[in-house]
């Protein structure tokens, strides 16, 4: 199955460079230019991973990620921010339960980290998705 990565993002040049990026990694990518587009999607999509910049309309990635912390699947799906906020707003970010941080702009080197941390996402995210399987079968066993 192949896995579907929800990058949010209002600058659309910077929502297209990210999904240029993530082009060879034969992943499904949609796109939201605002939290509420992104809670919309994953919603009404099955989302493994969702990268949020924090600064945009609408909807920023903090009210995102209010809101979306109180969805039954806040805990499953990944969440790595993407965005160029000040250092003194990293600490409000981290109080979030997210699953990892990168600082924008997307150069070469931040490139090739963002690749990797959504590998790893799409790992811990595919294990869970196992693990609750697992555990749904064994209890219907009982």
């Amino acid at each position: 199955m192949i896995s579907t990565i929800l990058v949010t993002d209002d600058n659309v040049l910077d929502n297209a460079i990210l999904r240029n990026f993530l082009y060879k990694e034969h992943v499904n990518i949609i796109s939201a230019l605002n939290g509420r587009e992104a809670l919309d999607m994953v919603e009404s999509r099955n989302v493994d991973i969702i990268i949020l910049d924090m600064v945009m309309p609408v909807l920023d990635g903090y009210g995102f990620l209010e809101e979306f912390s109180k969805t039954s699947y806040y805990k499953e799906i990944p969440v790595i921010v993407a965005s160029g906020i000040e250092n003194h707003e990293l600490e409000r970010v981290f109080n979030y339960d997210i699953y990892d941080f990168i600082l924008k702009p997307l150069n070469m080197a931040n490139k090739l980290f963002l690749i990797n941390k959504i590998r790893k996402a799409l790992q811990f995210r595919k294990m869970l998705v196992a693990l609750k399987k697992r555990n749904i079968d064994i209890g219907d066993i009982k």
